[in-house]
């Protein structure tokens, strides 16, 4: 199965002239106009600050360059965001090919031109505000490598011809004993809260940007932006029933999960189906990995095999005490199987496990205590704890 994933369309005829002249040219004539102020406010004020702005419709174009060992990519992007009532829009093209997603009522389209697409009830979320996106990257500033020196500086600027924030993270950190200094520059909009532009280095190499190049605030939108459809020419393909209900019994046990929008369809060596889920505000570009929960369903029974959540606000160095592991493990193992729990032996011996996200050269880990209970017949169930008690995911293991 071709991987399929969630986007967004192009109405650029449509909105184009309501769009306010924050051209590229003027974008980067303005980028350093009148230096830093003296700083302005604390960060933890801005976040408060940031944390009364309201969310506001808007249609902004962005372009997005990131650079790794393997060469630049640039994206750039389209969104018609409308989700104080509901409805959005996104156009992403990378220079070989437009994706896109429209969501609106519970229902969402995603496609690629050229290619394939589907439309399915949005049963584990919907897209996020671009303000809302602002105030949790601000909270992801505070999260920092393990060990590491953090200043985190706050000065007024200019950007766009608008008021902005520039918010500076420094961090230096150790790496398997190799120094390393990562600098995260970002310009918010002080009247709106949004994200204007974002710059992030790791060892004075620049890893990636983001800029705004035009925004429109409380644009008029055509009552057609937002309809949900696969337009012709594009081979259109759905999500099984049984997909759809395992996902939706998955969000029911992971209620963190509720606010990942998207979810990608691949099929992998062995008949499996896996499921990856991305969080809603993915398109405001991050130097952390992005937190993910992992589906994976047998294909030949449409039986839900795995789940793992990975979330880099949540790296662990270390397992939880034997006993809390099995009582967190053992209550959670009541929510999988109901009254069905007291047929069920814990085994004695608690493994290690965990997974993990590499970004530049670091490893997120994930350490857990896996403790495993089985039925008389029938398969058993390995239930993943870290080292704060949370239930990060569970396997069936063969009879």
């Amino acid at each position: 199965m071709k991987k399929q994933a969630l986007v967004t369309v192009s109405m650029a005829a449509l909105l184009l002239s309501a769009v306010s002249p924050f051209g590229i040219a003027q974008a980067q004539t303005n980028m350093v106009v009148a230096a830093n102020k003296a700083q302005a406010i604390t960060f933890d004020q801005l976040v408060k600050e940031m944390d009364k702005k309201q969310p506001v419709s808007m249609y902004i174009e962005t372009t997005h360059t990131s650079k790794s060992k393997q060469g630049t990519e640039t994206q750039k992007a389209k969104t018609w965001d409308n989700t104080i009532k509901g409805e959005w829009r996104e156009e992403i093209s990378d220079g070989k090919r437009v994706q896109h997603v429209i969501g609106k009522a519970g229902q969402v389209a995603a496609y690629q031109e050229g290619g394939r697409g589907f439309v399915h009830s949005a049963t584990i979320g919907t897209y996020d505000n671009e303000i809302n996106k602002t105030k949790r990257e601000l909270q992801r500033l505070k999260v920092a490598l393990p060990d590491s020196k953090v200043a985190i500086t706050v000065k007024e600027a200019q950007l766009l011809n608008r008021a902005v924030y520039h918010v500076v993270k420094k961090e230096d950190a150790k790496i398997d004993g190799k120094p390393h200094h990562y600098q995260d520059h970002l310009w918010i909009d002080k009247e709106t809260g949004l994200l204007l532009k974002r710059t992030f280095t790791h060892n004075q190499a620049q890893a990636f940007s983001y800029t705004v190049d035009k925004v429109d605030f409380q644009p008029v939108f055509d009552e057609k932006t937002f309809e949900v459809s696969i337009p012709a020419g594009v081979e259109q393909s759905k999500f099984s029933p049984e997909v759809e209900k395992v996902v939706a019994a998955v969000t029911k046990l992971f209620p963190d999960t509720a606010q990942f929008s998207d979810y990608d369809d691949y099929g992998i060596e062995g008949n499996w189906q896996l499921l990856k889920m991305l969080e809603a505000q993915k398109r405001v570009y991050s130097p952390t990995p992005r937190a993910e929960a992992f589906v994976i369903m047998d294909t030949r029974t449409n039986e839900l095999s795995k789940v793992m959540i990975q979330n880099p606000d949540w790296v662990s160095k270390k397992l939880p005490a034997e006993k809390v592991a099995k009582e967190k493990a053992a209550a959670f193992l009541k929510q999988l199987v109901g009254d069905q729990a007291s047929q069920y032996k814990v085994e004695a011996k608690v493994e290690q496990g965990g997974g993990g996200a590499i970004f530049e050269d670091y490893d997120y880990g994930f350490v857990t205590a896996d403790v495993t209970f089985r039925p008389a017949k029938g398969k058993g169930i390995t239930i993943s704890v870290d080292e704060a008690g949370r239930i990060v995911g569970f396997q069936y293991t063969d009879e």
